[in-house]
């Protein structure tokens, strides 16, 4: 009798230490999400135009979820690189923004996609200081005056010129947070007017809350970044090197946890 008690007690055992179907308490089926959607699946885009103090329409896009275009969030402009569109930023990005409870801005910036013509030849918008970045100047104004925007948590990111786009923005727009991808430092000095000439001294202002992203690779490009940040920008800011030859959207999309790293600076410093 002992002994079958014994036995007992140490099925008993044995079957509390085998692990069932679940390792958490299950969900009650009543509040299982049956659909299996995406959070972000019930977004809305509202698309816009806004024009630039020299009389460019800018084509973009509003995009939020469903129910919150009027609640107050923080907003993330999104600014592509030379010979894309506004489209370089897939869905599943946008989404990523979107269920972290910020809004998202995508635009095309002049001579590409919906947008006006530059002023010259295309290639001129890598060098000139009032054709690009007054593009961005009209979208941070345009934001500022919707209701559902927080206008003292705006973010840009941008790829290889939209990079130093985004910087421009951090410098003159009052911008919270930057994130540059593959930018190149001559656009960068002609963009924010900072270059060898002013190294040192003590009159300009640096910025900060900058993350730059770039491959090893990739020309020269990780050598600027790191000139750009050790020299005009302070804490908190960071610079991630990939061991990669592609550049701005192929670099991204060749490493998808760069997008993880973005998202994290955004929520910690957004």
């Amino acid at each position: 009798m002992k002994l079958f008690g014994l036995y007992i007690i140490i099925a008993a055992v044995l079957i509390g230490c085998t692990k069932t179907k679940y390792d958490w308490t299950p969900v009650p089926d009543s509040v299982i999400n049956k659909s299996n959607k995406n959070p972000a699946s019930n977004k809305r885009t509202e698309d816009f135009t806004v024009k630039t103090k020299d009389g460019k329409s800018i084509a973009g896009s509003y995009i939020f979820l469903d129910g919150l275009r009027d609640s107050r969030e923080p907003v993330v402009i999104l600014i592509h690189q030379f010979n894309q569109t506004k489209e370089q930023w897939k869905a599943d990005f946008v989404d990523s923004i979107l269920v972290m409870h910020y809004k998202v801005i995508a635009y095309d910036m002049r001579g590409h996609g919906k947008s006006d013509k530059q002023d010259g030849d295309l290639s001129v918008l890598l060098t000139d200081p009032e054709q690009a970045p007054k593009d961005l100047e009209a979208i941070v104004n345009w934001a500022k005056t919707q209701k559902g925007i927080d206008s003292t948590k705006i973010a840009a990111i941008g790829t290889s010129i939209g990079g130093n786009v985004a910087i421009y923005g951090k410098q003159k727009l009052a911008i919270k947070v930057g994130i540059s991808i593959s930018n190149g430092k001559k656009t960068f000095e002609s963009f924010t007017g900072y270059d060898e000439r002013i190294m040192g001294r003590s009159f300009y202002p640096r910025m900060n809350n900058l993350l730059f992203i770039s491959g090893s690779k990739d020309g020269d490009h990780q050598a600027g970044q790191k000139w750009m940040i050790d020299n005009f920008v302070v804490e908190p800011k960071e610079l991630k090197v990939f061991d990669s030859d592609k550049h701005g959207m192929e670099l991204i999309e060749e490493l998808p946890e760069i997008r993880t790293i973005m998202l994290n600076w955004l929520k910690k410093y957004l």
